[in-house]
């Protein structure tokens, strides 16, 4: 086999990899946000809240000290007796299970803000 046909099968290779790797990421970050969203839906309904917004916000612009790559924070505001509210979820990006810490993250955490 001459280099020209190698550059092209490895060219090939590089671009099928890529393009592998980028559906296998959406489909988990997909799985991953749906799961959040449950997660929180269930949390502010055992609140007695109903959801108003969720927003995904940087650490600088939460209650947690900081995070690691592989968490995600949101901000929540939601009513509860008429009131506005806001709660902050630390949460896991973890496709398999979104509770199960690993050394890329920082635990799971939830900071409901009082009146």
């Amino acid at each position: 086999m001459d280099s020209t046909k190698k550059r092209r099968i490895v060219f090939y290779s590089a671009i099928v990899f890529a393009i592998l790797f980028s559906i296998v990421w959406l489909i988990s970050s997909s799985i991953i946000e749906k799961k959040h969203f449950e997660e929180i839906r269930n949390k502010i309904k055992s609140l007695g809240g109903e959801i108003i917004q969720i927003e995904d916000v940087g650490y600088e612009e939460s209650p947690f000290e900081s995070s690691r790559g592989a968490n995600t924070i949101y901000k929540i505001t939601y009513a509860k007796d008429g009131v506005r509210r806001v709660a902050w979820y630390r949460a896991i990006n973890n496709p398999v299970n979104i509770h199960q810490p690993s050394s890329k993250t920082k635990g799971e955490k939830w900071v409901i803000e009082s009146k």
